[in-house]
């Protein structure tokens, strides 16, 4: 296998394997995964990320897919789909990139969330900023969207488009307090559909509320047809200039950090599993295992 001074400046000149080479080794924090991220932090990110969330069902590869064909005349893209992990092999288990194939001018790559909470990789910040490194200027990202909690998509996304489509009832509703607030665009897919009307006028109610109604750009496309496809490609693009403040963009650097961090520290060395166990135990309370964790990390 070519050293990673090799398989940099192979990727850098467009090899896309070998990008594919580099995001495993993140992935898998094999050798030479420190030396890479070292390389790539030293330059800063440009790269204008797009999360892509909703619930399973509502169409968001195929959208993907449409805005994909649009974003790539203009844009050197990456497209990045989260998938659910599979609990036999560990690896992806929805395989969207079998859905999804790379061009000339996009990289696709699925990834699995191995267990990441929130929906996403652990890795996707690291892979994120090695695309920036290597010349891509704009990545849509996938997450697997299901259920409320999984927002964590926000700390890594510039812009967010929320995915909705028509006879989701009940959804909408239970969705609304937690995924809904974190989008900038609304958009219901399949609008195609004869009962679109109806979750069109729900989706609208739905983002009057005044605690929500103060973000979102609402639009109806259809992946099947294309119909309003262009129009949402735009608005994103036309969203770019309105990137959320420096100040807004280091908080979110902040907390994608600390969350990484404190997976890091539960995976190493079964250290936090140990604790519980001991707890569970009734040898130690939880704030004396915290206190004992905090202790052997300090020293």
């Amino acid at each position: 296998m070519p050293g990673l001074t090799e398989l940099i400046s192979s990727a850098e000149r467009g090899n896309r394997r070998d990008v594919g080479k580099l995001i495993t080794i993140i992935e898998n924090r094999s050798e030479g995964y420190s030396n890479l991220l070292r390389k790539i932090k030293k330059k800063e990110s440009k790269i204008f990320v797009v999360g892509i969330t909703g619930p399973p069902g509502v169409g968001k590869s195929s959208l993907i897919s449409k805005l994909a064909a649009e974003f790539s005349k203009k844009e050197k893209l990456a497209v990045i789909m989260i998938d659910a992990t599979s609990p036999y092999s560990g690896g992806s288990l929805l395989g969207n990139r079998l859905r999804l194939e790379s061009t000339v001018n996009t990289y696709v790559r699925s990834m699995a969330t191995r267990g990441s909470t929130g929906g996403l990789n652990l890795a996707l910040g690291d892979s994120i900023d090695l695309l920036s490194y290597l010349g891509f200027t704009m990545a849509l990202v996938e997450s697997v969207g299901t259920g409320q909690d999984e927002t964590d998509i926000l700390h890594y996304s510039d812009k967010i488009v929320m995915v909705l489509s028509p006879g989701m009832g009940d959804q909408v509703q239970a969705i609304k307090a937690g995924q809904m607030e974190i989008g900038d665009f609304v958009v219901l897919n399949k609008s195609d559909k004869p009962d679109a009307i109806i979750a069109e006028k729900e989706l609208l109610e739905t983002i009057s509320i005044p605690d929500i109604s103060k973000k979102h750009s609402f639009v109806k496309v259809s992946a099947l047809t294309g119909d309003g496809i262009r129009e949402l490609a735009e608005l994103i693009a036309s969203s770019r200039t309105d990137k959320r403040g420096e100040d807004s963009k280091l908080s979110r650097e902040k907390e994608r950090l600390r969350r990484e961090i404190l997976a890091i520290v539960k995976s190493k060395d079964g250290v936090v599993e140990r604790y519980a166990m001991e707890v569970m135990a009734g040898k130690k309370t939880r704030d004396e295992a915290v206190a004992r964790i905090l202790r052997d990390i300090r020293e």
